[in-house]
């Protein structure tokens, strides 16, 4: 009998990075642009607090939600940083990462059948959560001519008397784009006008460039209420494998659906890292400013490559460690073929250049593919001398 699971992939990325790996493991160069995972150490002091809480004993479990010391730091970030209406550390949900706050935000959302409405492209384990909730992902095209903004009037056309919400997420993965206030502003009126709700995702909120401001959506008129905010410590503060996300609420009726959710899934996140988490938001955060400068190095390395390179066009990300990049139609294929597997497939083979492919993003990002600049600055530099001289000797073959 199927399961709803068996509907899930087991993901594009996966299948890119086993192959870097497998070739790294002969002895081969290669150059890790596939996935978005910080390329940094941790900040010392965030180390220093979970070997504390090592020595201290702080190892038995936590409240579900999360340790209070670390839901009043949130507090205080959500409302100073991003200018959250935030009543109290009970409306704040500690979770294993950003994605398991996606899932429990979904299951807490839909019933079988309900819609959610999201920008295509995106990051796939979005649309493989609102299945997994039993929902059904409605996808709206971004337009690279509009700067991938959200189609305001779009949004609306796909509305349908069986949707729920609205997924918004900015700086959004993977073209890099970073929302603007009007539009996120047109985003809120339209959840008022045909009650909604939206699911924020600020996962790259400090990755951000040109000194581009990043405005969350729930501080805006009208959005409080509806909108359940969910975040990362895994972009900020490179604690990507530490498992640290949270989830802001102001809803009773969500709120106590997500507390539920958390205690019977996770039942609370690891104990040593939360205390890291507090050192992290309670600390100095240079670590997390020079961050965002280097990739902003980062982007522009691969950016002035590429501009050299034939058969891509990148869009230039104001957000993000992601670069989008339009497949020219004169790109004469590989191995027989020339969608953007082909492309990805040949970048690997031919130097061991990692990148994904666009249609793992949804139908729209079909033809283009998609270069992660979270790897070393040194990865970086090496991947941009390669790429234009292995494209101009693309055949075909």
């Amino acid at each position: 009998m199927e399961h709803i699971v068996d509907q899930v992939s087991l993901g594009a990325i996966v299948q890119v990075r086993d192959r870097l790996l497998e070739q790294q493991a002969r002895g081969r160069q290669v150059w890790r642009l596939e996935s978005g995972d910080p390329s940094f150490d941790i900040p010392p002091h965030v180390r220093e607090a979970m070997e504390k809480a090592l020595r201290d004993g702080l190892t038995h479990y936590t409240a579900s939600t999360g340790i209070p010391q670390l839901r009043e730091a949130i507090l205080r970030k959500v409302a100073t940083q991003n200018c959250l209406k935030v009543a109290n550390a009970d409306q704040i949900i500690v979770t294993n990462g950003g994605m398991n706050g996606l899932y429990i935000i979904f299951r807490a959302l839909l019933n079988p059948g309900d819609q959610v409405i999201l920008p295509d492209p995106m990051w796939t384990e979005i649309a493989e959560n609102i299945r997994l909730s039993g929902g059904t992902p409605v996808p709206v095209q971004l337009h690279e001519a509009k700067n991938y903004q959200y189609d305001v009037a779009a949004i609306e056309a796909a509305i349908t008397p069986r949707t729920r919400a609205i997924f918004i997420n900015t700086p959004h993965n993977p073209t890099g784009a970073v929302a603007s206030r009007e539009i996120l502003q047109g985003v809120v009126e339209l959840a008022n006008k045909h009650n909604l709700m939206i699911v924020s995702d600020e996962a790259y909120e400090h990755v951000i460039f040109d000194n581009q401001p990043h405005i969350s959506i729930g501080s805006l008129p009208g959005a409080q209420d509806r909108t359940i905010s969910v975040y990362s410590m895994s972009k900020t503060y490179a604690m990507s494998g530490l498992r640290v996300g949270y989830v802001v609420a102001t809803q009773p009726l969500m709120l106590d659906r997500l507390k539920k959710l958390v205690r019977c899934t996770i039942n609370g996140v690891n104990s040593v890292t939360q205390w890291g988490a507090v050192a992290a938001l309670n600390g100095p955060q240079d670590a997390t400013r020079s961050m965002a400068v280097e990739y902003q190095k980062r982007r522009d390395i691969l950016m002035d490559a590429l501009a050299e390179a034939p058969y891509v066009r990148a869009f230039k990300p104001e957000g993000s460690f992601y670069l989008w990049c339009r497949m020219g139609k004169d790109w004469p294929g590989y191995n027989g073929k020339r969608d953007d597997w082909s492309m990805t497939n040949y970048l690997i083979d031919q130097a061991g250049i990692g990148s994904s492919p666009g249609s793992a993003f949804g139908a729209v990002g079909a033809g283009h593919i998609r270069f992660a600049f979270s790897c070393s600055t040194t990865q970086v530099q090496g991947a941009a001398k390669l790429i234009p001289d292995v494209l101009r000797r693309a055949t075909g073959k």
